[in-house]
C-alpha cells in the first residue's frame, strides 16, 4: 500500500534484527460491561450489547482490535 509519508520520515526498511516495544495501558471496569482504557492522555471506552449484559453505548472490544488491524 503506498504511503503519503516520505521515506525520510519512516525509512525504507524495518530495522535489522527487529525491534521491541513495551506499551503500558490502564484498564478499569466502570460498571456492568463498561470499561475505560487510558494511555497517556488518551481515553477510550468499550461496552457490550444489551444481549451480553452491556448498554451498547460504546464499541465492543473486538471492534477496537479490528480497527487496530486496519490502521
Amino acid at each position: 500500500m503506498p504511503s503519503d509519508i516520505a521515506p525520510s520520515v519512516h525509512g525504507d526498511e524495518l530495522p535489522r534484527g527487529g525491534s521491541n516495544i513495551t506499551m503500558v495501558v490502564d484498564v478499569e471496569h466502570v460498571e456492568k460491561m463498561l470499561h475505560r482504557g487510558t494511555r497517556q492522555h488518551f481515553e477510550v471506552f468499550c461496552d457490550e450489547p444489551e444481549r451480553m449484559g452491556g448498554e451498547d453505548n460504546y464499541p465492543p472490544p473486538l471492534t477496537y482490535i479490528a480497527m487496530g488491524v486496519g490502521f
